[in-house]
């Protein structure tokens, strides 16, 4: 059973921290700057760090906007895919030169960034995945164990819905129930989903949704003192 006030995960591994598109958009240099220090923070812990960025109100804006012209799902999915690429090309360039100044598009990019000691960021990849299984995908194939999910204006999984108890820990049971029935077309990945779910599963990667406005509450979700902790039994 996890302490609280330790890292969820051992020193020396990678930290995959999936940003929620409604964080970097619109574009805040304050918040994008607070991000870089706490990346130097986690770094100092003795953590690798890789960062996933979803497409947020951009993505969402372009495809509602094309969903009224009859596009199809696939179309729709590529065009979120490009919005959350322009997401993940800004927070690049703000870390650049710890990071590569443009968007990596493959898992296997992703890996030869970590080895050489650079912070990959990454957006979607291909439609029909959503960037929660891109980050649980890249926690993955990077023999991480944990998942700092950075919502907005969110502070964890509600036992109901917004403004309800917080689940504090969830097993991933509780969590299948949860999204069961969830909408799964273009745009609409929310909280998690499917895919994401069986990934973190088979692999046992806790996975921690905390609401990431504030940067400072990406070392507190990683310390286990913010935000719920999905991969352990529930019922707190």
């Amino acid at each position: 059973m996890h302490e609280r006030g330790e890292p969820l995960a051992p020193i020396g591994s990678l930290i995959v921290v999936k940003l929620s598109g409604r964080l970097l958009y619109p574009p805040s240099a304050d918040y994008i700057a607070g991000i870089t220090r706490v990346v130097s923070e986690i770094e100092g812990m003795g953590f690798k760090v890789g960062f996933v960025v979803g497409g947020g109100e951009l993505a969402r804006s372009y495809i509602e906007a094309l969903r009224r012209l009859g596009l199809n799902e696939g179309l729709l999915d590529l065009m979120g895919i490009e919005a959350s690429r322009l997401n993940a090309s800004m927070l690049s360039k703000a870390l650049y030169p710890r990071s590569p100044p443009v968007p990596i598009t493959s898992i296997e990019e992703a890996l030869r960034v970590v080895q050489i000691g650079l912070i990959p960021v990454m957006g979607g990849l291909q439609p029909g995945q959503s960037t929660n299984a891109v980050a649980a995908s890249l926690a993955e194939a990077g023999g991480g164990s944990v998942v700092l999910n950075a919502l907005r204006g969110v502070e964890g999984v509600y036992e109901d819905e917004p403004g309800g108890r917080i689940l504090r820990k969830l097993s991933y049971d509780d969590m299948e129930r949860i999204i069961e029935g969830f909408e799964r077309k273009a745009g609409t990945y929310t909280l998690w989903d499917r895919v994401a779910l069986d990934i973190v599963r088979r692999s046992n990667i806790k996975v921690v949704f905390f609401d990431g406005s504030n940067p400072r509450n990406f070392i507190e979700a990683l310390m286990g003192i913010k935000g719920s902790i999905l991969g352990v039994e529930g019922g707190e």
